[in-house]
């Protein structure tokens, strides 16, 4: 009888009561002057789920945007300029990690808690910035930086207003990160507020 009693109160309980059963824990990874978002493989969302396809069963996936040009070669401060002043193509960059980014060299990582609707929005978001072809799927992509993983092309242009950092304090925010979009332009930027606003933290378990 008391176990039924419980069970009836658990599934009577407001939803954010159980909320903490929803939550999924993004990280925001920094390389120089790149940041990207990384999703739990195991959490993605339909929008997504043409991922799977691409990749070879990954723990994570992590995903950038960004100049098509400069993207694929940082070292180029020319690609740099003509990237900042002329709105300029992008693509999506996503690797399929098979472990937590922080174990990889020359990462800054904070982690965030988002709600199961966050984790959608931002999905949902993430998704948008794919280029699709006639039959709503995503465009042939290209080999990506290292490890397992792919250049898409995107949606968007890059310019000196709207720079990888943009994109990823615009995509966090759509997930529910109490985070400033306009002048975000460095990855420092992004990272110190994260930390600064309190919010770094995996969800607890």
């Amino acid at each position: 009888m008391a176990a039924l009693v419980t069970a009836l109160l658990i599934t009577l309980a407001p939803e954010d009561a159980r909320a903490g059963d929803e939550t999924a824990t993004v990280l925001v990874v920094r390389h120089r002057w790149h940041t990207g978002i990384v999703l739990p493989a195991d959490r993605l969302a339909p929008p997504l789920a043409f991922l799977d396809e691409r990749f070879s069963d990954p723990v994570w996936y992590e995903i950038g945007w960004g100049d098509n040009d400069f993207y694929r070669r940082t070292d180029n401060l020319w690609l740099l300029g003509k990237a900042l002043f002329w709105p300029t193509d992008t693509v999506l960059h996503v690797v399929g990690l098979d472990k937590h980014p922080a174990d990889l060299p020359n990462s800054d990582v904070q982690a965030l808690c988002l709600s199961a609707e966050g984790l959608e929005r931002l999905q949902a978001a993430l998704a948008g910035d794919f280029k699709l072809n006639a039959d709503g799927r995503p465009l042939a992509a290209d080999p990506g930086l290292y490890g397992d993983s792919r250049f898409f092309p995107a949606r968007g242009h890059f310019w000196f207003g709207r720079t990888c950092n943009t994109w990823t304090a615009q995509r966090l925010r759509d997930g529910g990160v109490d985070i400033r979009t306009f002048m975000t332009l460095r990855a420092k930027s992004v990272m110190a507020q994260i930390r600064d606003h309190g919010q770094a933290g995996a969800c607890v378990e």
